[in-house]
Formats: structure tokens, sequence, C-alpha cells
């Protein structure tokens, strides 16, 4: 069990996610990309925003299976979007508004969850891992950005939307950055090595 926590970073506060998020949240959920990527409930209702502040993150932090945060410009400044990451699989996830994409702030919120993580008493941060839906180009490049090394595509990792499983866009990181992760993204980023 952990209380919630905040993180601040150059530009950021990570904070909860609170009732007067919910129709951001709302709105930024119904994006078609979400639907494509994303397992998030589709369509996307204000109900479904409703239940997850005021149920699935405080549920996080009380049985300390989850940490979730909203990322914000300023204390009480509208949700841009939100991060979070589990205990045991030290699995990362996130998602930006579509306004908000394009500045950094995803790479910048991923590494100060990092960082808290491998400080915290997390259980299961030591390996971190990132999965996404193969095609999730712009998850993959903020993974690639803060230290993860692509592992490749393996099927069946995770459940979609409808409890069938698929395959998954599979990266790990450790405590250090290994010297070759920038590189393993090269085949599904068309980056040079």
């Amino acid at each position: 069990m952990s209380d919630p926590v905040d993180l601040r970073t150059a530009r950021l506060v990570l904070d909860q996610p609170t009732t007067a998020d919910v129709d951001t949240i709302a709105e930024f959920c119904r994006d078609p990309l979400f639907e494509r990527y994303l397992t998030t409930p589709w369509p996307y209702e204000r109900h479904h925003a409703d239940m997850y502040v005021e149920q699935y993150v405080p549920n996080g932090w009380q049985t300390g299976g989850e940490s979730t945060w909203a990322l914000r410009l300023e204390p009480g400044s509208p949700l841009l979007g939100v991060v979070g990451i589990r205990s045991g699989s030290g699995e990362i996830g996130f998602w930006l508004g579509a306004p908000h994409r394009g500045h950094g702030y995803m790479p910048e919120a991923v590494r100060a969850v990092i960082a808290w993580g491998h400080d915290g008493d997390m259980p299961g941060v030591d390996d971190l891992l990132w999965r996404a839906a193969p095609g999730n180009r712009a998850s993959a490049s903020v993974a690639r950005a803060t230290g993860f090394r692509f592992t490749g595509e393996v099927d069946p990792t995770f459940l979609d939307r409808s409890g069938q499983p698929t395959a998954a866009w599979i990266a790990r990181r450790g405590r250090s950055i290994d010297h070759n992760a920038a590189a393993s993204w090269a085949a599904i980023l068309e980056w040079p090595s």
C-alpha cells in the first residue's frame, strides 16, 4: 500500500488525475489512435473516465499494484496525458492527448517515473517492460528516447480489448541503459543504427 506521490520535471508536474479531468480524459480517449493501439474501452464514454479517476487510479495506489500520474504544466493546470507503472511486471504505459504531442512531454514524464521506480520501494521495477501494439511508432519513439531496448515482436503477450491474446512490440530497460538500446529500434522505426 502506498500514498500517491507527486513528481516534478523541468517542465511538468506529475500528480493525480481528478474529477476535474474526467471530461478531458474522455475527449482524449476518443482519439481514433486509441481504438487502434490501446486497450482502453471503445467507444470511450464519460463513465469510463469517471471509473478510471474514481476507482482504477486510487485502487492502484492503495493496493500498490499500479502507480498512475496525470501530466500537467503546473499544479491545477489542464491534463496533458497519463503515465503509469505496474509493480511486479515493471510495465510502463502512457498516453498523451493529441494537442500535446510533439513537445517531448512524454519522454520527460517517463524518465521521471523510471527514476521514481528505481529509487523507490516499488517491487519489480529493476527490469522495466514496455509493450505496444505493432505499428504504434509514437509509443515506440518514447520507449527508445527513454532507454528501452527493443527485443522484438512476441505473439501473444497481452490481451486486446476483446480479451483475445494479441501480438505486441516488446522492449526492456534495466537500471542502466544498454549501450545498444537506441540501435535496437532501427528495424521498426527506420532509424539508422
